[in-house]
């Protein structure tokens, strides 16, 4: 008795000092407190033994597992809880169990007192919005006025404190097949990460509502110390992904040698291109990446980001390998997606409404050389360090590429290179304002796919990169007609036609200048087929959507990712595993934000047209 006593009174203490602490309560029981924080979940395993539970009660910041079924929990359970009152003002108890059979619901939602009705409809609301969670019940006891545990070993809550708030979760085990309970893993995986994603919502819900602090207080002021397989996960994707630079190995390295000999066969013979030898073995990258545990993982959000790349990078080795091939383009429509007719119904619509301002480059006065870009470049990249005096980056000139490219965060720049004085504004915000920016407000993550890139993240980055242009004021007739030819392009590739069938249609039928023309065509055909092309059209247009609700653009500036993630960034955001970026753009500082306000009224792409 006095050993108890003893550890109770230690606990107590730490969670006065808001130390962290794990203790092991003879003989088999474990309390965890991974942030002194006024919530915890409980867990009696003794008599409700479920492998979905077992796993969940690990991705909480606090819980109590209950083995010894000898054990008495209220004599642990209460005065914890009171000391969590008195440091917070009110706390959070919910306890999980397996439920009977014959209930209909995945998840009953067991109160006993009025005053959790309204967070146990925040929770209920969060479990439906899951695809893995069909139908959800809150249930409230009537049977007593007394406050107590609904769940069939009680614990006594009649004594506490008026301000714990206790709800208790009846789940249906959908993940277990036939009399023998055989363990679905994939079913149980999303619905585990379904209830833990609703239950870290509903955690900062009820700080928000109930207690005296505030959410941002509860961040991870530690996050490498608590989650080290996740910084060994997340180090080892990083490796793999540098170990290859995509867009370098899929580019010819001819380009420009290859359009003149295109122009001097009269456009008649299809270019030979030559590719970077191949640096990797495809299959030795897929084997080191699926030797990764994430299953292991137990932050839901965390384990789903790392999936996603995991299988980003695997379906980006299927490409690398059967780069100049057919499988090529089979692979590209899995990982950039294809056109559809609404997106190539608007990129006609934008070539028909255009189609006077046929390109005037060879009569453009004033042509800016690729060495006078690099130093305008230069000067942008110097106002970026004026934010940030560790921001560093450079500029490269080079024979083996054909235009501009930000590769890992370098500035890129064929030796060939030359555009308009009036595109360069827009090109540099492009390039550097976006590009660059997002890659080192994405180094600043502790996670490193945010500056490599979370999977899908080009339509969001290359959407916004175009907006960019028009926020600067050189978003022009001809380049919108040229992202609008990138998607007839690529859909006309998708169709079957060949590379010389896409020339002349640019140039015959859409009145593209030949030059200009083969660019979009290479690019479109080069290593077998890349549809990559029309997210630039097809991102704009989503993020205008995004600006006419309001949204915030600076957010989209914190690393390289797309827009289903946002909820996530703004989770970890939240938690304090994700930081605010440290860089901002020069298009989104006064006077560039006056064209926003005007953006929200705007009808659509079709408004950008000058």
């Amino acid at each position: 008795m006095k050993n108890k006593e003893r550890q109770l009174a230690a606990v107590l203490k730490k969670i006065k000092s808001k130390e962290v602490f794990h203790v092991q309560i003879p003989p088999k029981n474990k309390l965890v407190f991974n942030q002194v924080v006024p919530y915890i979940f409980l867990y009696r395993q003794f008599f409700s033994p479920d492998p979905m539970l077992a796993e969940l009660v690990k991705s909480e910041p606090a819980y109590f597992r209950v083995k010894d079924p000898e054990l008495n929990v209220s004599d642990w359970i209460g005065p914890i809880l009171n000391q969590l009152v008195e440091e917070f003002g009110a706390c959070l108890i919910i306890e999980a169990w397996t439920a009977s059979p014959g209930q209909e619901e995945d998840i009953q939602i067991h109160i006993a007192r009025k005053n959790v009705q309204a967070i146990a409809q925040y929770l209920g609301k969060q479990l439906t919005s899951e695809e893995s969670i069909a139908k959800v019940e809150i249930i409230t006891d009537s049977k007593s006025s007394a406050t107590q545990s609904l769940s069939p070993a009680s614990v006594q809550l009649d004594n506490l404190n008026s301000n714990i708030l206790y709800m208790g979760l009846e789940i249906k085990p959908k993940y277990l097949l036939g009399s023998n309970q055989q363990i679905l893993p994939i079913d149980l995986r999303h619905f585990r990460e379904a209830i833990s994603r609703s239950l870290s919502k509903t955690f900062f819900e009820f700080i928000r509502i109930h207690t005296v602090s505030k959410p941002t207080s509860f961040k991870i002021s530690h996050p490498k110390k608590m989650l080290p397989l996740a910084w060994e996960i997340d180090q080892k994707l990083a490796r793999e992904s540098q170990r290859f630079d995509f867009l370098l190995l899929i580019t010819p390295t001819n380009s420009y040698d290859a359009w003149l000999q295109f122009k001097k066969g009269s456009y008649r013979k299809v270019p030979v291109f030559r590719y970077r030898p191949m640096p990797i073995d495809p299959d030795i990258i897929k084997r080191n990446l699926y030797n990764l545990h994430i299953e292991d993982l137990y932050d839901p959000s965390i384990a789903y980001l790392f999936r996603d790349k995991r299988k980003e990078l695997d379906q980006m080795m299927s490409m690398l390998s059967e780069r100049g091939k057919e499988g090529f383009l089979l692979g590209s429509m899995q990982v950039f997606g294809t056109v559809n007719e609404k997106l190539l119904e608007k990129a006609q619509a934008i070539l028909t409404i255009t189609a006077t301002d046929t390109e005037n480059r060879g009569r453009e006065e004033d042509v800016v050389y690729a060495d006078e870009f690099a130093k305008l470049a230069q000067e942008e990249l110097n106002y970026l360090k004026m934010q940030e005096p560790n921001f560093g980056t450079t500029v490269r000139l080079r024979d083996d590429i054909y235009g501009v490219m930000v590769n890992q965060g370098v500035l890129n720049i064929s030796k060939q290179y030359s555009l308009p004085r009036s595109r360069v504004k827009a090109l540099i915000q492009h390039e550097v304002g976006t590009h660059i920016v997002t890659y080192y407000n994405g180094k600043q993550q502790p996670f490193s796919l945010f500056r490599l890139g979370v999977p899908g993240y080009e339509k969001l980055q290359e959407g916004l990169a175009v907006l960019a242009e028009y926020l600067v004021g050189g978003l022009t007739n001809n380049r919108l007609r040229i992202l609008a030819g990138r998607v007839v392009a690529v859909h006309h590739m998708q169709q079957g036609n060949t590379f010389l069938d896409t020339f002349f249609l640019l140039v015959d039928k859409h009145r593209f200048i030949p030059e200009t023309a083969f660019q979009m065509t290479m690019r479109v055909y080069r290593s077998g087929g890349l549809t990559k092309d029309a997210l630039y059209l097809s991102g704009l247009i989503e993020l205008i959507n995004y600006i006419k609700t309001g949204r915030d653009l600076t957010l989209l500036t914190m690393g390289k990712i797309r827009e289903d993630y946002i909820p996530i960034v703004e989770e970890l955001m939240l938690k304090g595993m994700l930081k605010e970026p440290v860089l901002t753009p020069r298009y989104l500082t006064s006077p560039y934000t006056d064209v926003l306000s005007t953006l929200k009224e705007n009808k659509g792409i079709f408004q950008m047209i000058q």
